[in-house]
């Protein structure tokens, strides 16, 4: 294959001489590749798959943050320059979650380790 066959994209359709090393391609007419977040989507939903033997449920292209930038603010710092620059580019955030860090309920939070002489335990 020569390099002006793949940096030409003026083909209407591939050439045997293209086809011929492509062996099982596929295109996924619903995944345009602009959209790196649901290409990295199928990737790690294909890393899960079980195979024909062991199907998944069905999956979303998108997730709840869809094709939309996110930001997390680990610091107030963070939250600052991230509010300056929205503001700069004329941008306003919607609030996902709140700055508190919270462990989920289900979480144990009360150690299995029973205390011991020089490591008491409340």
């Amino acid at each position: 294959m020569r390099a002006r066959d793949f940096i030409l994209e003026a083909h209407e359709k591939f050439s045997d001489e293209q086809l011929g090393p492509m062996a099982g391609a596929e295109r996924y007419d619903g995944l345009d590749n602009s959209n790196p977040y649901a290409m990295w989507r199928f990737i790690v939903a294909a890393a899960g798959m079980g195979g024909k033997d062991n199907p998944h449920p069905p999956l979303q292209k998108l997730g709840p943050i869809g094709q939309k930038l996110s930001t997390l603010a680990y610091s107030d710092g963070d939250a600052d320059i991230l509010n300056a620059t929205a503001k700069a580019m004329g941008e306003k955030g919607t609030t996902i979650s709140s700055r508190k860090s919270e462990e989920p309920k289900t979480v144990n939070k009360t150690s299995p380790v029973k205390g011991f002489a020089g490591y008491p335990r409340k």
